[in-house]
């Protein structure tokens, strides 16, 4: 199962959730964050791609320095 699917089958669970505990600012946060980590996951997959189709490698070390 793709992550894409993970991510929206917790959207909903908690959407499902929200809407059954009549709570309306918690049914926007739930979508609302799941478009956030939606799109920071869809970003994060495109420059994997972008680095892995330029042989650039990053170590974890490098990351850790900031």
């Amino acid at each position: 199962m793709s992550p894409r699917w993970i991510l929206g089958i917790a959207v909903i669970i908690t959407l499902v959730i929200a809407v059954a505990a009549k709570d309306l600012a918690a049914s926007y946060v739930a979508i609302i964050c799941g478009a956030i980590v939606y799109l920071l996951h869809t970003i994060e997959f495109k420059l994997n791609k972008l680095l892995t189709e330029n042989d650039i490698t990053i170590w974890d070390d490098e990351i850790a320095k900031d």
